[in-house]
């Protein structure tokens, strides 16, 4: 006797195999809802960047932390400055993405994300805004 699904079976495993690579995908995501632990912080940062770098573009390879820093605005708000490196991966060249990830911090255990500027030189394909809105909102959740 041979196993076999049936269609029902097989359509509960695909959706359970498509929502656990979502979730692990936005486990990827790290949330601004509590602030970096200081040992850990660089980590945290190149995974912040890493998440901006490949929502601005389709297929970025190679994608690595250069530099960072805060910057204080005014009270309770602070900008995270960050150069990421990425490789393209249709041209194979590097670019040097900035990003500034603006936060507020008025709430030292609870921070949120209202916004955040990108640019990398890329002058063939505009940065889709729908998704940095999708990232802001998983960065907050």
């Amino acid at each position: 006797m041979r196993a076999t699904l049936t269609t029902g079976p097989a359509l509960a495993l695909a959706l359970a195999l498509l929502t656990a690579s979502a979730r692990a995908a936005d486990d990827e995501v790290p949330s601004f809802k509590k602030p970096p632990e200081k040992d850990k912080e660089k980590e945290w940062v190149a995974r912040v960047g890493t998440a901006v770098v490949k929502a601005a573009r389709t297929r970025p390879l190679d994608v690595a932390l250069v530099e960072y820093r805060w910057k204080d605005v005014r009270k309770g708000r602070k900008d995270l400055a960050i150069t990421m490196s990425y490789v393209g991966a249709i041209t194979k060249k590097k670019f040097d993405a900035v990003i500034v990830v603006h936060v507020d911090v008025s709430d030292d255990k609870e921070w949120e994300v209202p916004g955040i500027d990108y640019g990398d030189g890329v002058k063939i394909s505009a940065v889709p805004p729908e998704k940095l809105r999708e990232l802001i909102r998983k960065f907050n959740r």
